[in-house]
């Protein structure tokens, strides 16, 4: 996999991410800037393998404030990991990983009669929640551009881990984004995710490592 088919993956990563969510993205010294405004951040700059002295030009961008965060995304962030942060900078996380995969229709696992699940479209977020009672057990969201669609925020509530929930909700999001003409999928995970990731036949392909202002 060459550099030019990294931008792609994360062009088509960020693009529907941002279709999902509602949100825009500026340019900033070459790299988009996405303005999040989530409870955790309120923008994120993302870079491709920059090499470790233009990271560490890029921090003035986040430096000092703790809404800001800086996500760099490389076959090996480890030299990143390496770089001299100037103050007012911090490790957020080193732990994700962006993975691909082309979708492929399969049965969707048959919930326990403990659960009921409902599904919520806005605008071109698809969310899948399952319930045990008034608990959300599991939920997450899909949407689709073209044919690529970018999955987020995947979660299992930890008293409901365990149990399959994870892999009901991939199945029901990747029939409803093969539905909707999707081929192939992207999606960030967490070092706990990705292990059911690969079970599901989910590639991995470029680490991740984001930085905060502090």
């Amino acid at each position: 996999m060459d550099l030019q088919d990294d931008r792609e993956l994360i062009r088509q990563w960020i693009t529907t991410w941002m279709s999902i969510r509602d949100i825009s993205a500026d340019e900033v010294d070459g790299w988009p800037l996405v303005r999040v405004a989530s409870p955790t951040r309120e923008t994120e700059l993302v870079c491709v393998d920059p090499g470790v002295d233009e990271l560490v030009a890029l921090t003035r961008h986040i430096a000092g404030d703790p809404r800001a965060m800086l996500t760099v995304v490389a076959s090996d962030v480890g030299p990143y990991l390496l770089a001299p942060l100037p103050d007012g900078v911090r490790v957020d996380r080193d732990d994700e990983t962006l993975m691909s995969a082309i979708l492929v229709d399969a049965e969707i696992p048959r919930l326990d009669d403990e659960f009921t699940f409902r599904w919520a479209v806005d605008g071109s977020r698809i969310t899948y929640t399952v319930e045990s009672g008034d608990r959300v057990a599991a939920e997450g969201a899909v949407g689709v551009l073209g044919a690529a669609a970018t999955f987020d925020a995947v979660e299992t509530t930890p008293a409901f881990q365990r149990r399959g929930l994870g892999r009901h909700v991939m199945a029901a999001l990747t029939a409803q984004a093969m539905g909707r003409g999707a081929t192939h999928g992207v999606l960030a995970a967490s070092a706990q995710g990705r292990q059911l990731y690969t079970s599901l036949g989910w590639q991995p392909r470029l680490e991740m490592l984001s930085l905060m202002g502090a």
